[in-house]
């Protein structure tokens, strides 16, 4: 019989990251029976996808709360999963709601590995040594996960950042990616609001407002990508209200921040491939009120207050690139953010130079073989699995 693994990933981002580790197992072990929890990326990478996950996210605490009978549902449905297949492996990959409980329930019953463990940073409590306690291998992609995880006792190799190869394979020019879609010689920005259906509601309008005021008074045009068909109606009534100079573009988010002067985007992942590209930005984060309240009362450490949510920020150790936090993501300021940035080139070739520190200390290329190496190592360490 062939190894079996199964890789379980959520939301959009999971699914993506899911999909390129699957592809690089694929090519350095053909013979593998992958299957898994995603969506349509992981199942063109060859990954029979049992359960679709896409939209199973929720950002907040509250919002966490509200559904927990759902959350409770779907968790004991993976469960169960797992207990049918009893894969060889168990591979998660990001996903950290779902995940840590799943690590919880089958450390020492069946061999794990973690690609994209839960972030420590600026968080209290002990979530890092809960992790080390765990039987597990961590995969960390950032540099101080890494190391926060190895102060802990954890299990964890830092391979590095998938979105430094991503970046490397964009290699279409500015000009024709403009000229593909219909835009100008004169400025243009891009809009990532994000790729969970609450960070459209939350970021989206503003940016719109923002783009409006933008077309208006300096004849910018901006291009936004989107992230995923689910979320594609929501965005183009979003777009057709706002009656802003927006292109829509289906995906290809890369391509769109390096046709793009600067970026508009919502932290998490774009970001860091945004810094991976060396392409100035103004970030946005934008939660509700309460898990906002929740998070700074309980959650993170003083240590956010300094550099916030955006990574390149946290890699770097400064603010490199401006956050706009909740009551401040606005249409007016984003404007604002973004004409001073437009109107300076020297400000955007000191976050160009920034961003480029930042790609290096994210690591070599090679992130993804790194990964698939130290799975297939845990894979033919494994011990048995006592599944019953």
């Amino acid at each position: 019989m062939p190894p079996r693994v199964l890789i379980v990933a959520g939301e959009v981002s999971g699914d993506h990251q899911g999909a390129l580790l699957a592809a690089a197992l694929r090519r350095r072990r053909p013979d593998l029976a992958l299957s898994g929890v995603g969506g349509p990326e992981m199942a063109a990478a060859g990954v029979d996808v049992l359960i679709e996950t896409l939209r199973w996210g929720v950002i907040g605490y509250l919002e966490a709360y509200v559904r927990l009978p759902v959350f409770a549902v779907r968790f004991w449905r993976l469960v169960r999963l797992v207990e049918r297949t009893r894969p060889d492996l168990l591979v998660l990959v990001d996903f950290p709601g779902v995940n840590r409980e799943l690590v919880r329930h089958f450390s020492g019953r069946v061999p794990m590995v973690y690609f994209f463990p839960p972030q420590t940073y600026a968080r209290r409590g002990r979530s890092a040594a809960r992790m080390a306690r765990a039987a597990i291998r961590l995969l960390a992609v950032f540099p101080f996960e890494a190391e926060t995880y190895r102060r802990a006792g954890a299990d964890v190799v830092f391979i590095g950042h998938p979105a430094v190869d991503a970046a490397a394979a964009v290699t279409a020019p500015q000009p024709s990616l403009r000229a593909e879609w219909g835009v100008g010689s004169g400025p243009v920005v891009g809009l990532l609001p994000g790729s969970r259906a609450q960070e459209i509601r939350a970021h989206l309008p503003p940016m719109l407002e923002a783009a409006r005021a933008l077309g208006e008074r300096r004849g910018v045009q901006c291009l936004l990508p989107i992230a995923s068909p689910f979320l594609e109606r929501e965005i183009r009534r979003a777009v057709a209200a706002a009656r802003a100079p927006v292109r829509l573009v289906d995906g290809r988010a890369l391509d769109v921040m390096r046709a793009a002067d600067l970026i508009v985007v919502a932290a998490g992942t774009a970001p860091v491939e945004a810094a991976c590209l060396g392409v100035p930005m103004v970030a946005v984060v934008r939660l509700s009120r309460l898990t906002y309240w929740i998070g700074r009362r309980w959650v993170v450490t003083p240590e956010f207050d300094r550099l916030g949510f955006t990574v390149p920020n946290i890699v770097m150790g400064r603010r490199i690139v401006p956050e706009l936090l909740q009551d401040a993501v606005t249409g007016p300021r984003i404007r604002v953010e973004v004409e001073r940035l437009l109107s300076d080139p020297a400000a955007r070739a000191r976050m160009r130079g920034d961003l480029g520190e930042v790609r290096q200390r994210l690591g070599p290329p090679g992130a993804l073989e790194r990964a698939a190496e130290e799975t297939l190592r845990a894979l033919d360490s494994r011990p048995p699995a006592t599944l019953r």
